[in-house]
């Protein structure tokens, strides 16, 4: 037998008391939550917005979300725009929006959208463009960035600008940076860069211009 989560549904308001004993928090329609949230799953469909520290398990949200403080999620699941402060996930796997204002921790993020961050860390980061994207500190040891071959944006728009991409393996297109930093580095087509590292092989595409390239020695 299943054992049911106890559950709370929100549909609209400022919530400044939920539950103590709830597990599950569904939200349906336009919700702020005014004090920390400590449960095991969130789903969220509609309006969000959670101005304390956010605790849970997975969460699952369409439409808008907003975490004002700290996240601590084991999955997230995105479609449509989640924006968060700072957090640590495990896993985030978002098509659509994702803005990340301070800094994010992760195992695995993988995107199919737009990404607007301050810095990320994680182990492997995808990322398929539909728009203009901009990171200004990426650092994983697996990067793959490439363009959504189906979204109605022109390929113009379809670009990632960032500061500083550091990895391992980094495998790169439509991406605009000042530092690209990897042992093995393939860059590829549309990609602008202005210093290249490296510590095993790169390799430039016919259709990418990187200004330096600087071997690094094995540490």
């Amino acid at each position: 037998m299943i054992q049911k989560l106890r559950t709370v549904t929100l549909t609209n308001g400022n919530i400044k008391t939920l539950a103590a004993d709830c597990e599950q928090l569904n939200i349906r329609g336009s919700v702020a939550l005014h004090q920390e949230v400590r449960v095991k799953k969130i789903s969220s469909h509609g309006h969000s917005s959670f101005h304390l520290c956010v605790v849970a398990q997975t969460l699952n949200c369409t439409g808008s979300c907003t975490i004002k403080d700290f996240g601590e999620i084991n999955e997230i699941k995105s479609a449509g725009s989640l924006k968060m402060t700072t957090g640590q996930v495990i896993k985030i796997n978002s098509s659509g929006k994702l803005i990340i204002t301070q800094s994010l921790e992760a195992k695995t993020v993988d995107v199919i959208g737009i990404v607007k961050a301050v810095e990320i860390v994680a182990e492997r980061f995808t990322l398929k463009l539909s728009g203009k994207s901009e990171i200004g500190d990426l650092s994983a040891d697996d990067i793959w960035i490439e363009k959504d071959t189906i979204s109605i944006f022109p390929l113009l728009k379809k670009k990632l600008y960032c500061s500083r991409l550091k990895g391992k393996h980094l495998r790169l297109s439509y991406t605009n940076a000042e530092i690209v930093d990897g042992d093995v580095v393939i860059v590829g087509s549309n990609c602008r860069i202005k210093t290249l590292y490296y510590t095993d092989s790169y390799s430039i595409d016919q259709n990418a211009e990187v200004q330096q390239i600087i071997r690094r020695e094995k540490e």
